[in-house]
């Protein structure tokens, strides 16, 4: 009888739980990354976000973690005698880049970030919706930060980044008022056009 052990695939290896990001992070605005340098250790970053934190620059209390998409618009070039794409065939026109998230601080600043086009009214102090979306509304830098198994950080970053999902907020008995958001990223110009309005970083544990 053969006393060979059946090999079992697995993609696990040593390192792989030190790999994995945990928990559900969380959202800052306007974090400076114009600094950061690939020697820039998670340490370090981390000294960038307890400041936004403590400066109220963040989303502040989330539910359900959140959401980052990056989804390509995919064109085939069609061709005659082509029956299936050949590498070089398919293109990305551009890329949808989204961060979405649930809200459970309902303060000033989140709402002008939730409805992006307020103002306020000089008499009462109440924030008014206006339909005229200026380059203002838009906020330059939104980003995601999360924590892996082995000390490390990344840290995902939108661009102009902008709510499309509206303000819908529930409200429950015996429970907190939340908002769910979804923010796009858009490039600031039309010389980026070859790159997707995010950027997304790696820092490692010292």
């Amino acid at each position: 009888m053969s006393t060979t052990t059946a090999y079992r695939p697995t993609g696990l290896t040593p390192s792989s739980f030190m790999e994995m990001q945990l928990g559900a992070g969380a959202f800052f605005i306007g974090i400076d990354t114009d600094d950061v340098t690939p020697s820039t250790t998670a340490e370090e970053f981390a000294l960038k976000l307890e400041a936004a934190r403590q400066s109220g620059d963040s989303l502040g209390a989330t539910t359900g973690g959140g959401t980052f998409v990056a989804t390509p618009e995919v064109r085939q070039i069609e061709a005659d005698d082509m029956t299936y794409p050949v590498i070089g065939s398919t293109v990305f026109d551009s890329w949808e880049i989204m961060l979405t998230t649930t809200i459970k601080e309902i303060n000033k600043s989140n709402l002008q970030r939730v409805l992006s086009a307020t103002e306020t009214d000089p008499v009462t102090g109440a924030k008014m919706i206006s339909s005229a979306l200026l380059p203002e509304h838009y906020i330059p830098r939104l980003g995601w930060a999360g924590i892996k198994g082995d000390g490390g950080l990344v840290y995902i970053e939108i661009h102009n980044a902008l709510n499309t999902s509206g303000m819908t907020m529930t409200i429950a008995n015996q429970g907190e008022a939340s908002i769910p958001v979804e923010f796009r990223g858009h490039q600031s110009d039309l010389t980026m056009m070859q790159y997707a309005p995010c950027r997304i970083f790696f820092f490692d544990h010292a």
